[in-house]
């Protein structure tokens, strides 16, 4: 009866003997998602809002440049465009003198004609009358044509500087540089108070939630993987130990390739293998550099 305790313990320790001298079908190195955060214009940096190992929000300030000048020519744009606005002529204003004349004269040749077919008065009246009307007519037509040109001008002019103060706005705008997703701060590149140019890196953002490693398999062990199958993932713990979790393969490249440096062995040199990309949330002992070990 008391063999039987023994022999259980004795079948544990060899499976878990073979699980651990269970070779690989991979080996990778940890990485996470990053970006690297570079300023959109070039400018003097007025407030810093990160620094390394600080978790940020997305949508949160990280760097602002200075806006003082681009500030000031916004403001005289402005000014231009209002100081136009100002000389926009009044069309129904301008023209409504022309119109009472006209409506005088119209009048005036609605009463001469019944007078001048009774006889009454002569035809040379209404005659007069009727070029003035035409003489009036042209004018109107004239001075019509002619504002409206002005008007048309102005407004151009108008546009052309809102179009400038649209850009002005953008580049203000872009001044304010915001946290494009969750992440931590793992390097910041510049300093409050130094200049920068446009495109040039600020800080890098990494999601340390979100752990990846790419591995390489030869043709025969990918034959068993397939995209979004479940893995098995393996690394060395603080304690000995070795800390086991799962990943899903959310990539197969099409491609063979050499078997990269960093995991290639003096025997595997001229082996052919294809990358994978396994996603693994992060926990425990997982960060960044570390070397995994990939199981099917």
């Amino acid at each position: 009866m008391t063999r039987k305790p023994t022999l259980i313990c004795l079948a544990a320790l060899l499976l878990l003997s073979c699980g651990r001298n269970q070779k690989p079908d991979a080996y990778g190195i940890l990485d996470a998602h990053g970006w690297q955060i570079a300023s959109p214009q070039a400018g003097q940096i007025v407030q810093l809002e990160v620094v390394e190992g600080m978790t940020v929000k997305k949508g949160s300030l990280a760097c602002q440049l200075d806006t003082s000048r681009l500030t000031l020519q916004w403001d005289a744009l402005q000014a231009q465009i209002k100081s136009l606005r100002a000389t926009m002529p009044n069309v129904g204003q301008q023209l409504e003198v022309l119109y009472r004349q006209k409506k005088a004269l119209q009048r005036e040749k609605e009463r001469l004609e019944p007078l001048v077919k009774s006889g009454t008065v002569s035809a040379k009246q209404l005659d007069e009358v009727e070029d003035q009307l035409f003489v009036l007519e042209s004018k109107i037509t004239a001075s019509s044509g002619s504002l409206s040109r002005e008007t048309s001008a102005i407004l151009a002019n108008i546009e052309a500087l809102q179009s400038q103060a649209t850009l002005l706005r953008d580049q203000i705008q872009r001044c304010r540089i915001e946290n494009p997703e969750d992440g931590t701060v793992s390097r910041v590149n510049m300093h409050l108070h130094e200049f920068i140019d446009a495109g040039q890196p600020i800080f890098k953002l990494t999601d340390y939630a979100h752990l990846y490693a790419d591995a390489w398999m030869d043709a025969v062990t990918l034959a068993g993987i397939s995209l979004g199958d479940t893995v098995t993932v393996k690394t060395d713990a603080p304690d000995g130990s070795l800390y086991s979790t799962q990943g899903r393969v959310s990539f197969i490249s099409e491609e063979a390739e050499f078997t990269p440096n960093k995991v290639m062995t003096r025997e595997s040199r001229t082996r052919q293998v294809y990358r994978i990309r396994i996603d693994i949330p992060a926990g425990g002992p997982l960060k960044p550099g570390l070397p995994v070990e990939i199981y099917k």
